[in-house]
């Protein structure tokens, strides 16, 4: 169900005057279609004005998009999303795409427009954040470490104000023998996580196991001051979800995930999924994300090719370095 408050929020932005004269009537047709739940035209469109020299800077373009695409992704029945086949294949990898990129262009919007709308979209990245945590788990849980891994990757990356995300990425990549990565995602991980670090509702139910998972970690590569402070965390978090330390209700989540699995089909090609036809071609240690007008489009290196993104940035520091 639609998010009222969201919707009115986005409705009175469009209704300011001094926005409209910075944003232009194409914003606001954004703004309307999104409302009126017209995702697959918002995509058509949002990702043609990302093409437009006189739109690409703005973060609406992205915002809209990502959460068009993350719609999308909740209604299979009513949109041609998660087959290969489909007019949308991998709507959750997009959403998290573009949001990624609405993160980076926000930054700069005020030398634009004299304004940014990152604070205005907090309650959607929860929502991007618990789905993508749920896919993930469901991978884990059935011992997919490394697509598991990927996944949080790409979740973290659209969303890096949720370090558990990384957490998970880290204890993902270990277990998949990713050690170089691994090393470094838990290590960033356990920097920004302390006793007074408040969770998400998205990502506090999987803190204390994922605490615990680390702690086993860290302690077997020789990193024991990471491994204490990972130990005493467990604790600390625990009452966001006391059952992540019951082995016996972990083995029915494990079974469940598993169960779910099977069941939960089209869910799971929402994931981005290393071995897939995308990424036959990739290097090792990066995942392509498809970028193009439309959907899809043609892959290019998720670290590397944001389209202009990094070429306008030296442009607009005067061509440096």
């Amino acid at each position: 169900m639609r998010n009222l408050m969201m919707v009115c929020a986005l409705l009175a932005v469009v209704a300011s005057k001094s926005y409209a004269q910075k944003a232009g009537k194409k914003i606001d047709d954004l703004t309307f279609l999104y409302v009126d739940e017209k995702y697959d035209k918002v995509v058509y469109k949002g990702e043609g004005l990302m093409q437009s020299d006189s739109y690409k800077k703005h973060p609406l373009v992205y915002i809209y998009t990502s959460m068009s695409y993350y719609e999308m992704s909740r209604r299979p029945g009513k949109f041609s999303v998660g087959d290969r086949d489909a007019e949308f294949p991998k709507p959750l990898k997009m959403a998290q795409k573009h949001l990624y990129k609405f993160v980076k262009v926000d930054k700069k919007a005020p030398k634009y427009y004299d304004n940014s709308w990152y604070e205005d979209f907090k309650e959607y990245y929860i929502q991007l954040a618990d789905t993508s945590n749920k896919l993930a788990q469901m991978l884990f849980l059935n011992e997919k470490y490394r697509k598991s891994a990927s996944s949080y990757k790409a979740a973290y990356r659209a969303i890096p104000s949720d370090p558990v995300l990384l957490l998970w990425q880290g204890i993902g990549e270990m277990k998949s023998k990713n050690a170089v990565e691994g090393k470094k995602s838990l290590a960033k991980a356990m920097k920004e996580i302390n006793k007074d670090f408040v969770p998400s509702k998205a990502t506090s139910p999987v803190l204390a196991h994922g605490m615990l998972l680390a702690e086993e970690i860290l302690r077997g590569i020789g990193d024991y001051a990471n491994a204490d402070k990972a130990k005493e965390l467990i604790e600390v978090f625990k009452k966001y979800d006391p059952d992540e330390l019951d082995k016996k209700k972990l083995e029915e989540r494990k079974a469940k995930a598993k169960e779910d699995a099977e069941k939960d089909k089209v869910m799971r090609k929402f994931m981005s999924d290393e071995e897939d036809e995308d990424n036959k071609n990739k290097q090792k240690g990066k995942v392509i994300i498809e970028d193009g007008d439309g959907s899809e489009g043609n892959g290019k290196s998720s670290d590397d090719k944001l389209d202009q993104l990094e070429k306008d940035e030296k442009e607009d520091n005067g061509g440096g370095k």
